[in-house]
Parts: structure tokens; C-alpha cells; sequence
């Protein structure tokens, strides 16, 4: 009779851990489907770098006359909240650092970039002793808070919403995530940006504690991630852009640091396996992801 007792409590402390110290923490660059818990507060700090500088003619590397070049440095400040148990809404206010390169010259723009709302609904959720699997829906809505007439511009000017669901399973010291998501992407002076599909799988594993002899302890997570995503080709005032859109997929190892139940740490980078573009672009050469979210109960 103890047992069925002893279980339920377990489930019932698993269940009321913050999510950073459950078998381990969420995955670095894709979705979680983990919530905060009741009223839980959270604000996620991280710098994404990226460089772009390899031209591809359609998904074939070719050299470049015009030697161009885009480093970009995305500061995305995620403040999420649980309004219930299974709901969470959030905002997402990125701060863009812009700079493009040619033989023609530079130009760098600085700012607020496209303003995001985002909310999250836990659709099933299947607790047991030491694991747990989850599915959740979200949608998310882009404002066209960036100024795109600087050069380069800082957003896309346009309003766009995204639909999807996340699932995970974690267990005592692995974790196996997936989530996808549509993008209606909308239009901004006679530019309509291909609509993106987007689909991410992550295989998580705790490198330490290999068994907690105090909960919660210190960890260290090691993440696999594969990052897709297509997108559809531009269209500019009622004609395509044969130059745009196309398929890509990178792939990127992480390592994450939780030292307390409130604190979290992380590093990841992100290498192109696959540059499906359409026409002539400049490829992805690496994504460089760092970063820290803090509980605030």
C-alpha cells in the first residue's frame, strides 16, 4: 500500500520542481515543452552571432566577386509567464547589431528589432516515477516594431503569425525533444515574404550528477540539435524572387550549466549541414548561441 503512496508523492514533487532541475534543463535552441509553473517568472538573456559569407547559386558554393558579408549580433530578451498551470505567455524584444560588407563598402544599423508575443498550452501530459512526456500548442504574433528602411534593415516591416506544437520526453537522464511550427509570413511596401516551416529535433543527456545524491544538485547537460527550416520564395511587387527561400538545416552541439534552481547557463553553435537555397545567397557559415535565464518566483 506504501508504494502507490511513495509514487504519487514523487510525481507530485517532480511535478512542482522548477523546470530547470528536472533530469535536466531545456534545450538550448529549440522549444521546451516544459513549462514554469504556477506563476512562474523567467527572463532569458542570450547573444546570438551570426556569419554569413559564403555565396551558394542553388546550394552550390561559388566565389563571390563582390566579397559580401553579414555579421549580425541578436541580443533576444524572453520574458515568459504562467498565467496557469498550463498556459504561459511571453514577449520576446530583440536587440539587433547589423553589419553588411562588399567591395562596394559597409553599413552597419543598431536597434530594436521585430517585437514578438508569444503563449503556450499544455495539451497532454503523462507524468511517471523519473520521466515525464508532454505536448504543448503555441502561436506567436511578429510585430513590425524595426525600422526596415535603415541599411541593413533591422526587420522585415511586416506582421506575421506562427502556429505549432512542441513535444518532449525526459527521462532519468535523457531527454528526446521535437517541435514544428508555420509561419504566415505577412507584407511590407509590395514585399511578400515566403511563408517558413520550421522543425527541430534534440537529443538531450546529463552529463553530471550520474545519480543525485541531494536534489536538486549541480548539473551539466549535454545537447545534439538539428534545426530545419524552409522557406518559401519572396514575392516583390507581384513577381517571385527567384533569389530567395529554399531549405536549410544546421546542426548544433551545446553545453548547459544549472548550479541552482533559479539559474541557468548555456553555450551552443550552430554549423550548416545542409544550404538548399534558391537561386543566388549568401549561405550560413556558423551561429554562435550564449546565454543565461534566471527564474523570478
Amino acid at each position: 500500500m506504501r508504494r502507490p503512496l511513495i509514487l504519487s508523492l514523487l510525481v507530485a514533487m517532480a511535478i512542482g520542481m522548477p523546470p530547470f532541475v528536472l533530469a535536466q534543463g531545456p534545450p538550448i535552441n529549440s522549444d521546451t515543452p516544459i513549462l514554469l509553473g504556477l506563476e512562474g517568472k523567467a527572463v532569458m538573456l542570450r547573444s546570438m552571432f551570426l556569419s554569413k559569407s559564403q555565396l551558394y547559386q542553388e546550394g552550390n558554393k561559388i566565389p563571390d566577386p563582390l566579397d559580401r558579408s553579414v555579421r549580425a549580433t541578436v541580443v533576444p530578451v524572453v520574458v515568459p509567464y504562467n498565467v496557469t498551470s498550463d498556459l504561459l505567455v511571453g514577449a520576446v524584444l530583440p536587440l539587433v547589431n547589423v553589419r553588411s560588407r562588399s567591395t562596394g563598402g559597409s553599413a552597419t544599423s543598431t536597434g530594436l528589432g521585430d517585437v514578438s508575443i508569444f503563449a503556450k498550452h499544455v495539451l497532454v501530459q503523462i507524468d511517471d516515477l523519473q520521466e515525464t512526456f508532454r505536448i504543448l500548442g503555441k502561436a506567436s504574433l511578429k510585430f513590425p516594431s524595426s525600422n526596415k528602411r535603415l541599411t541593413p534593415p533591422l526587420g522585415t516591416g511586416s506582421w506575421d503569425i506562427s502556429f505549432g506544437t512542441v513535444a518532449g520526453w525526459i527521462g532519468k537522464r535523457f531527454g528526446l525533444y521535437g517541435d514544428a511550427s508555420y509561419t504566415f509570413n505577412g507584407s511590407s511596401d509590395s514585399h511578400s515574404y515566403g511563408n517558413t516551416f520550421i522543425y527541430n529535433a534534440t537529443v538531450g543527456f546529463r552529463l553530471s550528477p550520474a545519480e543525485y545524491e541531494t536534489y536538486p544538485s549541480t548539473q551539466w547537460n549535454l545537447y545534439l540539435e538539428a534545426l530545419g527550416k524552409y522557406t518559401e520564395k519572396d514575392v516583390v511587387n507581384g513577381i517571385s524572387n527567384e533569389n530567395s527561400g529554399g531549405h536549410t538545416l544546421l546542426l548544433a552541439p551545446g553545453l548547459q550549466w544549472i548550479p541552482s534552481r533559479v539559474l541557468l547557463a548555456e553555450v551552443a553553435i550552430q554549423l550548416p549541414g545542409l544550404e538548399s537555397l534558391n537561386g543566388t545567397q549568401l549561405g550560413t557559415d556558423f551561429v554562435v548561441v550564449a546565454g543565461i535565464r534566471l527564474l523570478l518566483y
